[in-house]
This record gives structure tokens, C-alpha cells and sequence, in this order.
């Protein structure tokens, strides 16, 4: 190149911020160990996303008779996922739904619906390959059905993985945030942390949940927080405020005249707060 060689006294004739610039190439040249490469070779790392708000009716407390009609009903009115509790009697004494037979019909009628399958059974890793045919979005597994064992509980998060699924842990109100407890939750999508004592709908929210939430949520900011319990326009706030970004609905939802509405009105709770 003709002319002049340039300086660093040369470059006081450059703007501030060209200067900078300058200044940067050049030391990076100087320096290869800083690893200095063409602008578009540069790879930066995605910043970590939000969870995002969303609303989930549990159409167990719609019209059973009329699941696929209540499934449908609930998506139209802008529910953004919709929770199907699969109890198998045994886990929860008394408490006996549906299976994933009902989860392969009712994927049959909404095949872009997003299905939150909660498991309330014993030996949950033994319904996970049925399904992930199913058609299951997610599944939920309870941390107690899992022998309470990180590593039981990460060997049934990589098998839904491997199946095609995400998936979340489950907690009931009286299980405590422990060592072992965050450690299994390290493989999971998801947690939810449970606002009622699973089995039976119509339950009162119980508030002594909300310091684990907010535990949760600082253990892990980035990942997805379900309640599922009692959830209503208020408790709704409350456990967003505590760090929840997902709120599971049944009487609030399916008990309300205007379904739109009823949803709406629960988003800006977890919105606002």
C-alpha cells in the first residue's frame, strides 16, 4: 500500500469511534491468543429466553362425557396448552382418569395442540414410549412416584427425551426443596410444583407452597414453572409474583360462563406480576 505508514498518533485524524476500532484490530492482530476473527466468522451466544407466560386448562373439570368438545372449546378460547391429569388408582387412592388412550384420541382431533400429560401413577417411566405414539407434548412425572432418586428421576427425563417429548417434574405441596430435589430438576424442562394435594379438584390453594416456587425460581431462572391447584385470577397473581410463569386452571376455567374471558383475565395475572 502507498503512502504513509499509520501510527497511533496518525489515528487522532479518525472519529472516536473508528479510533476504538482501530485500536481493537490492531491489538487483536498483535495478540492472536485473543482469537480475533473476520466479523462474519463470529459467533455469539443466544441470550438466555424468558419463560414464557402461559395458560393451561385441566379439562377434567370440563363435561367428561365431552372431552374432545371441551378440549376444543378450551384451545378456541386461547388457552395456550391443555393439562390432562392421568391418575391410575393406585398412586392417589380413589383417583382413577383416563389413560393414553384418550391422549391418542383427543391428538387425533387437535393434531397442533400442545398436550400437558400430568402423571399421577406409580412407575411413570413405563407409560412414557405409549405416549410419546400418543402424541403427548409433555409429560409431567412426580418426583415421589420416582423413589424420590435423582437418578432414577434424570434416567426417566432422558428416556422421554429420547421418545420426543419434553418433560417436567412434579412435586406435591409436602415435598421439600432439597439437595436431591434440585438435582433431579437439573434434567427437567420444566417443574411443577403442586398447589393443591393431587387427587381430587375443587381444593383450596394453599399459600405455604408459594416460598418453594419462589426457591425454584431462583434455583432456576430460566426454566418453566408450573402451578397446578386452586389456581384463580388472584392465587394466579400470587404465584407469579413468586416466580410461576404457568398456570394450570380447572373451575376457573370450565366453571366460568365466558371461557375467553376466564383465560385472559389469568394471563394478565401472570403478566402483571
Amino acid at each position: 500500500m502507498d503512502g504513509d505508514p499509520v501510527t497511533l498518533s496518525s489515528t487522532s485524524r479518525l472519529r472516536p469511534w473508528h479510533r476504538w476500532a482501530f485500536l481493537f484490530c490492531l491489538g487483536a492482530l498483535a495478540h492472536p491468543g485473543l482469537g480475533f476473527l473476520p466479523f462474519g466468522a463470529m459467533e455469539l451466544a443466544p441470550a438466555p429466553v424468558a419463560p414464557q407466560v402461559r395458560v393451561g386448562p385441566s379439562v377434567l373439570a370440563g363435561d367428561l362425557a365431552m372431552l374432545a368438545t371441551e378440549t376444543r372449546r378450551a384451545l378456541r378460547a386461547g388457552a395456550d396448552f391443555v393439562h390432562l391429569d392421568v391418575f391410575d388408582g393406585n398412586w392417589i387412592k380413589g383417583a382413577f382418569t383416563f389413560g393414553p388412550m384418550v391422549v391418542r384420541a383427543l391428538r387425533r382431533h387437535e393434531p397442533k395442540a400442545y398436550l400437558d400429560v400430568h402423571l399421577c401413577v406409580t412407575q411413570p417411566a413405563q407409560y412414557l414410549d405409549e405416549l410419546a405414539k400418543a402424541g403427548a407434548s409433555r409429560v409431567l412425572l412426580h418426583f415421589e412416584a420416582l423413589d424420590r432418586s435423582p437418578a432414577v428421576a434424570k434416567a426417566a427425563a432422558q428416556l422421554a427425551h429420547q421418545l420426543g417429548m419434553e418433560v417436567g417434574l412434579a412435586l406435591a405441596p409436602q415435598t421439600h426443596l432439597d439437595s436431591d430435589v434440585l438435582e433431579a430438576a437439573e434434567s427437567f424442562d420444566a417443574v411443577l410444583a403442586m398447589t393443591v394435594t393431587p387427587g381430587f379438584g375443587g381444593q383450596a390453594f394453599m399459600h405455604e407452597v408459594l416460598p418453594k416456587v419462589h426457591q425454584l425460581r431462583e434455583a432456576f431462572p430460566h426454566k418453566s414453572l408450573e402451578v397446578d391447584g386452586g389456581i384463580t385470577v388472584r392465587t394466579a397473581a400470587l404465584a407469579a409474583a413468586a416466580g410461576a410463569n404457568e398456570a394450570v386452571a380447572g373451575t376457573a376455567v370450565f366453571g366460568a360462563k365466558d371461557l375467553r374471558r376466564a383465560i385472559r383475565d389469568l394471563r394478565k395475572s401472570l403478566e402483571r406480576s
